[in-house]
């Protein structure tokens, strides 16, 4: 499989934020128009990747965070692209006794398999991506540990997401609502002032709707960088 990165860190967003997490990403993106708040361009090609064997990324997993039932995060790029090798990866990290959570960006259907994973995080693209129109509403009929994830950059894509939420409201996931933050290094420091009135008109919508707020933490603390 092609890998990008391996560390170990805490979890910058989601349900999860705060826990320390071993991170694998993966190389390569699906998407040939990627999103306009794209943050890891730098694994979006493939061939940038390390070809490592299932055994490998386990072995490392284990070295950066040595201890039974460790949380694991398998982002990307698009995990899913790799489906294959990611399944075989899965079915190694929870012979290891780890809690698995995957980031995907929507664009394929939960697989087969997907209940071997402890919790999936899907995007839905809003119309402010640039990509609006590739997620599958296959994972709006997921579980209750999973998360459907709105990244919202404007008005435009509240309206969307609540028109969303009308459609799936009987249905399972978490969903989380997350303003856009820069990609910027510079200005990823000052989005939390900079965004603030914005950040208010997404909490109060987060308060009216029911759902779940969540923030890039890691980019606040460091800006856009790799690793953390």
């Amino acid at each position: 499989m092609k890998v990008k990165e391996t560390f170990l860190s805490l979890q910058g967003e989601g349900i999860y934020t705060g826990v320390p997490t071993v991170f694998i990403r993966f190389a390569g993106c699906n998407l040939t128009k990627h999103c306009t708040y794209c943050d890891t361009v730098y694994a979006q090609d493939s061939r940038s990747g390390e070809e490592l064997s299932v055994e490998e990324v386990v072995n490392r997993t284990k070295g950066l965070a040595p201890y039974y039932k460790q949380w694991v995060c398998i982002t990307g790029g698009e995990p899913l692209w790799q489906e294959e090798e990611l399944e075989r990866l899965v079915d190694g990290l929870k012979r290891e006794g780890c809690l698995v959570t995957i980031e995907t960006n929507g664009s394929f259907k939960p697989p087969g398999w997907y209940t071997k994973v402890d919790s999936w995080s899907a995007d839905v693209k809003c119309p402010s991506s640039g990509v609006c129109g590739v997620s599958r509403e296959d994972w709006f009929r997921t579980r209750f540990c999973d998360q459907v994830k709105f990244v919202v950059g404007d008005h435009e894509d509240l309206a969307f997401v609540k028109a969303m939420l009308g459609r799936h409201k009987a249905d399972t996931p978490i969903i989380l609502v997350s303003p856009m933050l820069p990609n910027n290094e510079a200005a990823g420091g000052k989005a939390f002032v900079a965004n603030r009135e914005f950040l208010q008109i997404v909490w109060n919508f987060c308060t009216e709707n029911r759902v779940r707020w969540s923030f890039q933490n890691h980019k606040i603390v460091f800006g856009n960088r790799q690793g953390v």
